[in-house]
């Protein structure tokens, strides 16, 4: 039985299904899927991005599967010194992917937007909270998974909130990846204030987007898609777990309104 059979049998396990119910909610790593031999099953599925994305898995944070491969794939396929924009970071789980990437094409800088102060929607403060108590500072950690991973260089931290840090901002962006807080009026803000960067042919990707997600304070993301994330402006929409993926249109402006 190869690597892929035994994990693709034990995900279907109680015992995993138990676990990852107790778990998901905060993000804790899968203990099996972090050991190295789980680290050679990747390598032979997604080839060179298997090392970041088997990085990435042992990081607490909410980016696995299939859509951590797609977002991997989506920084990985930009030109040569592409722009991609992360808002919100926490522990760096989806920085490691998007980062890692931008290695591998030896190019490119991620801008990690996020305060680094647990604040976010009312549904995930608590959970942040937990996270960050009784240990080093988020940014700290955040930025020590990132030299464990190899990819702090690709790395440029602006810790404010989003709103924050766009009043500072002028370059145009290839990638934009919302993964920040939930609130719809917080999210329609950011999108808003964000998206005119997004370059004609960009990639838009949109975490926690699920189409029908209704969670109070936390379903903004899924409710911006349902909305605007659609043609003319966006084409080639998709789904992957629950990261919506979107090119934004070659008619549409870089700096016009979204």
């Amino acid at each position: 039985m190869s690597l892929t059979n035994v994990l693709t049998a034990y995900r279907r396990t109680k015992a995993y299904q138990d676990w990852d119910y107790r778990h998901g909610l905060y993000g804790k790593p899968d203990p099996l899927l972090t050991l190295p031999f789980s680290r050679i099953s990747d390598w032979r599925r997604w080839g060179p991005l298997g090392k970041y994305i088997w990085r990435s898995r042992r990081v607490p944070g909410w980016t696995r599967g299939p859509e951590a491969a797609r977002l991997a794939q989506a920084s990985f396929a930009l030109p040569e010194h592409a722009v991609v924009v992360e808002l919100g970071s926490f522990l760096g789980c989806s920085a490691v992917l998007l980062a890692g990437a931008r290695t591998l094409r030896g190019s490119g800088k991620v801008h990690c937007v996020d305060p680094f102060d647990a604040s976010g929607d009312d549904f995930s403060v608590p959970i942040y909270r937990e996270i960050q108590s009784g240990g080093p500072t988020l940014r700290s950690r955040f930025e020590d998974n990132l030299e464990r991973a190899g990819v702090r260089n690709r790395v440029e931290i602006h810790p404010f909130r989003a709103e924050e840090a766009v009043e500072t901002w002028s370059t145009p962006i290839d990638l934009l990846f919302f993964d920040g807080h939930q609130s719809y009026d917080v999210v329609m803000t950011t999108y808003q204030a964000w998206s005119p960067f997004l370059k004609p042919g960009g990639t838009l990707a949109i975490h926690n987007s699920r189409t029908g997600y209704r969670q109070e304070t936390h379903d903004g993301s899924a409710r911006l898609v349902e909305e605007l994330i659609r043609p003319p402006r966006y084409e080639n929409a998709e789904l992957v777990k629950s990261i919506t993926f979107a090119r934004k249109a070659a008619c549409a402006s870089a700096s016009g309104p979204a």
